[in-house]
């Protein structure tokens, strides 16, 4: 499916925008002012449900990577909050106010090991 989405994820922003913006005033030609609402509202939705979905994805993808410590924490902001970042600096300043996150991280990551194993085993049962 992702496939079919190429040339959306490919085009020029402005142009999808302008499309996007083209199709909805398509979309409300005949319609009555509640079908507007509630198509609109379902659009939304549709986005919504998207989004939400791809945060948490990411939410999970940065645990499992090692991006679980957020630059705007106390700790780090009280240390260093620059207007413009050195990623070097930050990196620096998580590992000495957070030492064990690495730890957390190895945990989790085993953890999902030992869930995958056992998710392997109940499937050959």
């Amino acid at each position: 499916m992702k496939e079919s989405f190429n040339d959306i994820f490919n085009i020029n922003p402005k142009i999808s925008t302008s499309i996007s913006f083209i199709l909805g005033l398509i979309l409300i030609d005949d319609l009555t002012t509640p079908e507007q609402n509630m198509l609109g509202n379902w659009i939304i939705l549709l986005g919504q449900t998207i989004i939400t979905n791809a945060c948490a994805q990411n939410v999970i993808e940065a645990r499992v990577k090692g991006g679980s410590i957020s630059i705007n924490s106390k700790k780090v902001k009280s240390i260093y909050n620059p207007i413009i970042y050195d990623i070097n600096k930050i990196k620096e300043i998580i590992d000495k106010t957070y030492p064990n996150h690495k730890i957390e991280i190895d945990s989790i990551i085993n953890a999902i090991n030992e869930l995958e194993k056992k998710v392997n085993k109940l499937k050959e049962d």
